[in-house]
Parts: C-alpha cells; structure tokens; sequence
C-alpha cells in the first residue's frame, strides 16, 4: 500500500511508534517511513530496535530514533521526551500491549495485572496527552491506539486486558470527538488475531485461526482509515464479527454522550462528522 502524497504533510515529519519491536508496530514503521516520515522507535529490545531502525534509513532514505524503554517505567515519559522535543512528532501510533497466555484472573498475581493496566492504560494516556497538546497547537497530526476484538466484552482467561483495551478503544473515541475540530485525527484501530511474532509464541496454533491477518495489512487498514473515522476494525471477518456485536452507529453513541455530558455541565455542545467502520 502507498500513502497519498500528502501524508507526511499532515502527520510528519516524526511519527513515534510504541511498541515496534517487530509485528505489527514494525509493519507501521515502514509504512509510514515509505512515506518519507521519519519514525521514532520505543520498545525494551535495543538489538531489535537498532536493527529495524538501520532497515528504514536503508530502504527510505528516513531518519530514525530509538527509545530503549519500557512502556510501563515511571522513567518512560522523561525517556521519550528526551529523545522528542526537538523535533516535531505529527502522529502517535501506539501498539503495546498483546495478551499472552490465558490464566483466570485469581490465578495471576495481582501485579501482574497492574502491570497491564500500566501498559494499556497509562501508556496511552501519557503520550496521547504530551504529544496531542502539540498536535492541537498547531492544528494537525494524528493519534492512533491499537485495540483488541477482546475489547468488546468481557470473558474469563483475560479479563483485565479485556478491560484495558475496551479503555483504549473508548479513550480514542472520546479523543476523536474533542480533538477533530481542532484538525487533530484521533481513533482506534481494533485488531483480531494477526501473525505476529508475540501472537505465535503464546500458541502456534494461530495460524489457523479464522480471519487471521498478517501485520502489514493490519497497518495499511488503519492508515488507510485515519482521519475518516473514531474506530476501524481491521478484516472484513472481524468487522463482521464486530458489527454483530455491537450493532448501530458509533458516531451517533460518540455524539449522543458527548452532547450530554455538555448539556449537565452546561458546555457548548458539538456534532462531530465521520464515517462508521460497519457502514
């Protein structure tokens, strides 16, 4: 897939992607640098990292930065921002945060699941917050959160990143509506099983899995989608899955709340245009 000419000048010249190791947050990374953007790598792996960062600046002609940190440090923000504020990143892409392995909640340490929440929770909120505050002063960019098809519900086996993703998918939501007016793309991109390197790991059997995707396409679906809409789920198999769920518009939901809320706090309301995923 090629990105429309004018990309890079809506969501350059940087675009930070967390969670690039490999997969998924990889396959952004060399989209958006066949663009001509420039990419700012953070994961915990510095091998993987300088390695995928050397493939772009040969393949693209790009520059590229790594952040070796982890998503969930009480170092990470100072880490990023070091490596970040002297240049200006026009789209956050954030990847982080796979299930691995499936254990009832009781039967998993209770850090264990504050470290998710770390992860999928306040990761988000920490980037999408620092980096939108620009975006919205100069009227332009993008923010990106990766979701889950477990966001849809809740279910046993992994109840928590079940939680965490449905806040991710919710956040960008209301992210999309308060942050659209100022020129600013926000969404969320739900994925469904994809063969990613983490995916596989936790269960070979993956590969059969129906609707399965390949990282690539997953990232081609959302970039292809930014900008038009809050939520976009990635396969026609899983759209339809999705779709059933949870039937009728998201916008309506997204500007039916908002409006309310407005309405009790005596705001000014506002009606956000965009395109639904199932339509």
């Amino acid at each position: 897939m090629s990105l429309p000419a004018r990309f890079s000048d809506r969501y350059g010249p940087w675009a930070l992607v967390a969670g690039a190791s490999d997969g998924i947050g990889a396959a952004f990374a060399h989209r958006l640098a066949s663009a001509g953007i420039n990419v700012v790598l953070v994961a915990r792996r510095a091998v993987v990292l300088a390695t995928l960062a050397d493939e772009l600046r040969r393949s693209y002609g790009v520059d590229a930065r790594c952040v070796v940190e982890d998503l969930t440090s009480e170092a990470m923000m100072g880490e990023i921002r070091q490596a970040t504020d002297d240049i200006e990143v026009g789209l956050l892409v954030y990847n982080a945060g796979a299930a691995h392995g499936a254990v009832h909640f009781l039967d998993r340490p209770a850090e264990a699941a504050i470290g998710l929440i770390s992860l999928n929770c306040r990761g988000p909120v920490l980037l999408a917050h620092h980096f939108g505050k620009r975006m919205r002063e100069r009227g332009r960019g993008g923010i990106m959160l990766l979701s889950s098809m477990a966001a849809m519900s809740g279910g046993s086996y992994i109840a928590v990143y079940n939680a965490t993703k449905s806040f991710d998918m919710v956040l960008a939501e209301g992210l999309w509506h308060e942050l659209k007016p100022a020129g600013v793309d926000a969404m969320c991109l739900v994925v469904g099983a994809t063969l990613t390197p983490s995916m596989l790991a936790s269960r070979d059997s993956f590969r059969g899995y129906p609707g399965i995707m390949q990282p690539g396409d997953v990232a081609d679906e959302g970039l292809a989608f930014l900008g038009r809409g809050p939520l976009w789920v990635a396969g026609e198999h899983n759209r339809a899955v999705v779709a059933a769920m949870r039937p009728g518009s998201r916008i309506e939901a997204i500007n039916g709340l908002s409006q309310a809320t407005a309405s009790i706090y005596g705001l000014p309301p506002v009606t956000v245009a965009g395109e639904d995923f199932n339509t």
